[in-house]
């Protein structure tokens, strides 16, 4: 009898009072009301080979979330290319996620380096994001590891 005494001690269960589903707020709001968003732009930049770490590299240092190099190689003939002005035809091909809020700094990298010199010109252009599907994949594409709310309390 008092070993049965000593195990209810221990074992015994808590009740938890269970609360009325009435008093709970079950207001649905869209990740847009809670949360700031921007608008995303795809930025590719077109340059002559090894010149386009220097656009990662800056980007990177501005904020941008997401950025890498490709390297490609121009199909033109070699008489095409003479008459461009572009005799190398190994290229690289630099992609960058940016947010609305970088874009104009962007934009005056890119025209910074293109007048730098001839040899390091290229072609640039961007193209915006109609959507993403899914809140993880704007969160990973825009960087935004702690979002803050609209009200600024930023929990």
């Amino acid at each position: 009898m008092l070993e049965f005494n000593i195990r209810n001690k221990f074992f015994k269960r808590k009740t938890v009072e269970k609360k009325d589903s009435k008093s709970i707020n079950k207001e649905k709001r869209s990740y847009q009301e809670l949360y700031k968003t921007e608008k995303l732009y795809l930025s590719i930049i077109i340059v002559n080979r090894y010149q386009g770490e220097y656009y990662v590299e800056r980007f990177i240092k501005e904020g941008c979330s997401l950025s890498f190099v490709i390297y490609g190689k121009g199909t033109a003939p070699s008489e095409l290319l003479y008459v461009l002005g572009t005799p190398q035809s190994k290229k690289d091909v630099v992609i960058s996620v940016i947010k609305e809020s970088l874009k104009d700094k962007v934009n005056s990298i890119i025209d910074e380096r293109f007048n730098f010199s001839k040899s390091a010109k290229g072609i640039a252009f961007m193209i915006d994001f109609d959507s993403v599907m899914g809140v993880l994949s704007y969160r990973y594409l825009s960087d935004t590891r702690v979002n803050e709310r609209r009200d600024g309390s930023g929990k």
